[in-house]
């Protein structure tokens, strides 16, 4: 029985040593585990950090990419508008050639468009034409003709009215029953150069001269009304 115990004893040390080594290994693979499974949540972090930016950024030029086509867009619709108006310009032009025989023995002149400006006192432009005119600067309001001549080299009377916000005629002590001034001047080129003619400005030389609101000026041919244009002083 001795003998028997001694070698069941003996038995016993190996096979804790055993145990003792498997139980290392597991104990290992639970640590490599471990940190294969955090550095795998670590690049699944950083892979979802990047899918969000790239999201982000995908997002961000997406709305880049709407603005330019929208921008895209409103210059197509410009684009169509200024060659509608060439087009329609062109086609006025051409037709204006094909009458201008008849026309020259009509009138002396077609006015294209009448813009005005506020002058001081020595008829210089203090304001840009075209532009609305601040009330408390203004002194000479003075209209401008762009227009096609017929007859050139000849003398041409015009006659100029201005209304003002009540819709009445603006006139001074020496002004004719009507309210027009007239305005002489020598026609230059023919059809179809452009030319321009600044006319005479009514006003004062104090400035502030005209009250705020919505003016008109008229230029008459022969008790005909050639162009007009409505403007606002503010």
């Amino acid at each position: 029985m001795d003998n028997d115990t001694q070698i069941i004893e003996t038995n016993e040390v190996p096979e804790k040593r055993k145990r003792s080594k498997i139980t290392s290994i597991l104990w290992a693979l639970v640590a490599l585990l471990a940190l294969a499974l955090a550095g795998s949540w670590v690049w699944i972090h950083h892979i979802s950090n990047n899918k969000n930016a790239a999201d982000m950024g995908l997002k961000n030029a997406n709305g880049q990419v709407a603005e330019l086509q929208s921008k895209v867009t409103d210059l197509n619709i410009q684009l169509d508008t200024t060659t509608l108006a060439l087009k329609k310009e062109r086609t006025a032009r051409e037709t204006l050639l094909k009458e201008s025989d008849s026309l020259r023995n009509l009138f002396p002149i077609y006015i294209k468009k009448l813009e005005v400006a506020n002058a001081d006192g020595s008829g210089r432009p203090i304001s840009t034409y075209g532009n609305d005119i601040v009330a408390a600067n203004s002194m000479y309001l003075l209209p401008r003709i762009t227009y096609y001549g017929f007859r050139p080299g000849e003398k041409l009377e015009l006659q100029v009215k201005l209304y003002g916000p009540d819709g009445k005629v603006i006139t001074g002590s020496e002004s004719p029953k009507d309210g027009a001034y007239s305005y002489t001047y020598t026609i230059n080129s023919v059809y179809p150069t452009d030319n321009v003619e600044s006319l005479k400005g009514w006003g004062g030389s104090d400035r502030g001269h005209f009250s705020p609101g919505t003016y008109r000026y008229e230029v008459w041919y022969n008790d005909m009304c050639f162009k007009a244009v409505t403007f606002k002083l503010k």
